[in-house]
């Protein structure tokens, strides 16, 4: 069943963005980035591949994992095509007809889509982050079997020139099940229409926190889910959500590394996230204690075969929503917390999966995202900046995101809200970074 939006799309001027001027690189770590290579409707290719660090070793005793090696570097194919035609990493660009009034365009060619500029021209991994906020661009859309009160947590890829949307969405009674969404343009995003996935029998029983990526060495699309254990589903085209598969459970038990760690709500897991280098896939995923544990599987093996997880780290800074990205030859990866002033985005960096990753803007005062290096055009719609995603420059397991045009797919909610528990009143806004 679809849900058509009753209520229209914002205006394009109450979301309009200014694009920041030239491009400042922060860091950069090899010759090479993705995206060099200039925009077209037909896919653009990499430009030469990244090449890794040459293999950075374990955490020894912290982890469990014995000072467990990569394999001499990860290096990316220059210019492998997914389906469609479009390419995997590096380099991926909206078709002709996406832009916006205004039709910024970023460095090295990526061509950013709608909103009239919501295309940051801002370069690398930084200790300092600044952003600037739309209005909320997707209210939680109901229909007859779904009395809905928020959208949150949010997954996006840009594939065949469309954005494709999975979220959490929660009912009047705190429930969680989730919807998908495309749209060809920021600017129409609010009026997209709507399906629920648990019109598919296999999604029901409150399914949530999805995330999707199309895994170039069997072309297919893999739908990460939870319903207290994380499990996947596959499917052919992205755009038919009655032809997911029922979810399999990655793992056949909760491991025991998780159950001795659970805190007092009983939840050991949650918020699972799948990257991949050459040689293996991680999973990444948190507790309530502040933790963030890694498992790994072989790539050809995926997506069996994953490993009794490891504990990477324990932070007071860790909450909830861990997401993990090829940023050239170096990882970032964001985890949302809890301040006395709001939901905010932490920042580690890493130079391989498996290595230890170091804070870059990890605490509300210095956040990779929150209320107060956020800014609005307009109304301040939200204090809080929940987790949600950053848009990827490839649509494949290697999570890879454009250096230079760093845009963030986020929950906000009322800053007059007086619930403590679900259901919270959430919306999806986009932040475009500005420093």
């Amino acid at each position: 069943m679809r849900a058509e939006k009753s209520f229209g799309c914002l205006a394009a001027a109450t979301v309009a963005l200014v694009a920041v001027a030239a491009c400042t690189p922060i860091v950069r770590r090899e010759a090479g980035p993705e995206g060099s290579g200039g925009s077209g409707t037909g896919g653009s290719e990499a430009s030469g591949g990244v090449t890794g660090t040459g293999g950075a070793t374990g955490f020894g005793g912290v982890t469990g994992e014995g000072g467990m090696t990569d394999t001499g570097g990860t290096t990316e194919s220059g210019g492998t095509s997914g389906p469609g035609g479009e390419s995997g990493a590096g380099g991926t660009t909206s078709s002709g007809g996406m832009l916006g009034s205004g039709g910024a365009t970023g460095s090295g060619g990526t061509t950013g889509g709608g909103l009239g500029g919501t295309t940051s021209t801002v370069c690398g991994v930084s200790t300092s982050y600044g952003w600037a906020s739309t209005q909320a661009l997707m209210d939680p859309v109901s229909d007859g079997s779904h009395s809905l009160v928020g959208i949150k947590a949010p997954t996006i890829v840009l594939y065949n020139s469309r954005y494709h949307v999975f979220a959490t969405v929660v009912n009047t009674a705190g429930s969680l099940t989730m919807q998908y969404a495309s749209f060809a343009d920021w600017s129409t995003m609010g009026s997209a229409t709507v399906d629920f996935l648990d019109n598919n029998a296999g999604f029901a029983g409150g399914r949530s926190q999805p995330q999707v990526f199309n895994l170039k060495a069997k072309n297919t699309w893999y739908l990460i889910t939870q319903s207290g254990a994380p499990a996947y589903s596959t499917n052919a085209d992205i755009t038919d959500t009655a032809a997911w598969t029922k979810p399999t459970n990655f793992f056949a038990s909760t491991p025991a590394i998780v159950t001795q760690n659970a805190g007092t709500d009983g939840i050991g897991w949650t918020d699972f996230w799948v990257i991949c280098d050459n040689t293996n896939c991680h999973m990444f995923f948190t507790n309530q204690k502040g933790y963030l544990f890694r498992s790994q599987t072989a790539i050809g093996s995926f997506p069996s075969g994953f490993s009794t997880p490891v504990i990477v780290m324990q932070s007071s800074y860790l909450v909830e929503g861990a997401r993990v990205y090829k940023v050239n030859s170096s990882y970032l990866m964001l985890v949302e917390g809890t301040g006395s002033g709001g939901r905010y985005i932490g920042a580690w960096t890493a130079t391989a999966l498996d290595g230890k990753w170091t804070p870059a803007a990890e605490t509300e005062a210095n956040p990779f995202a929150g209320a107060i290096n956020a800014t609005f055009s307009g109304t301040k719609w939200t204090r809080d900046i929940g987790h949600g995603e950053l848009i990827r420059s490839s649509y494949d397991e290697t999570m890879t995101i454009d250096n230079c045009n760093m845009r963030y797919l986020f929950a906000g909610k009322d800053p007059f809200a007086t619930a403590k528990a679900e259901p919270y009143p959430w919306k999806l806004g986009l932040l475009v970074r500005s420093q």
